[in-house]
């Protein structure tokens, strides 16, 4: 894994991918529904909020969001990882309305998802299509919900080296529910019993995180990985 400098500014905070680790190679894993979305990180200063994608780009409009975002935030400063999608956020116990991946495809997606086949196995097909599904078009003016995973910054100081256990913990303390902002649901082992009501919600893919993982900003660390969710 390559060494990646301690950030001393949330500018310098860079998303970390996911490795290409399997899932059975994460040690004492937390497992998270996989959102379809667009990843983001959400550095909010007092009452100024912005987005940065995974190319460290800057991302305009979505103002009703950064209203949504600063009324949650219980720190001055925060940075978070997590995915916009489009709003509103469903009510995760209705499961006749997906919260996941397919709440966030378009038409066009789902066709691209249907025509994918040929001479590929059905595993490494779903895989592609479900890849190919998270990838969603926002709209600046467009209503756009936030989930937040990870929380990076607190307060003057950057959390990446604490473990991800510890990072959850405190990202409950600091960031309340909203309509259009959410904290993501994570479970410990045992988890088979999850993996219908996931996909029952619209997810098809999941992703497994070290618990004692610490984030590296723009470079996989070998603790995180993504895996479809099991049919049965």
């Amino acid at each position: 894994m390559a060494t990646v400098a301690r950030p001393e500014t949330p500018r310098q905070l860079r998303l970390m991918p996911y490795g290409r680790t399997s899932t059975r190679q994460v040690r004492d894993g937390i497992w998270e529904p996989l959102w379809g979305g667009r990843r983001a990180l959400v550095e909010v200063m007092g009452r100024h909020v912005s987005f940065r994608d995974e190319h460290d780009v800057t991302l305009d409009g979505f103002d009703n969001l950064r209203e949504a975002i600063v009324d949650c935030a219980r720190a001055e400063e925060l940075v978070l990882d997590g995915y916009l999608l489009p709003a509103p956020l469903r009510d995760s116990s209705d499961a006749e309305s997906p919260i996941g991946l397919d709440a966030a495809m378009t038409a066009g997606q789902v066709g691209k998802q249907m025509l994918l086949g040929g001479g590929i196995g059905n595993e490494h097909r779903d895989e592609l299509a479900a890849a190919s599904a998270r990838r969603v078009r926002l709209h600046a003016t467009s209503p756009t919900a936030f989930v937040a995973v990870d929380l990076l910054w607190l307060d003057g100081e950057p959390l990446v080296d604490l473990p991800l256990q510890e990072r959850k913990r405190l990202l409950e303390s600091v960031l309340l529910d909203h309509e259009l902002v959410r904290r993501t649901m994570a479970v410990r082992p045992p988890v088979e019993t999850w993996f219908a009501q996931w996909r029952a919600l619209g997810f098809r893919e999941m992703a497994v995180k070290g618990a004692n993982s610490r984030y590296t900003p723009g470079h996989p660390n070998g603790e995180w990985a993504i895996s479809m969710i099991p049919r049965r």
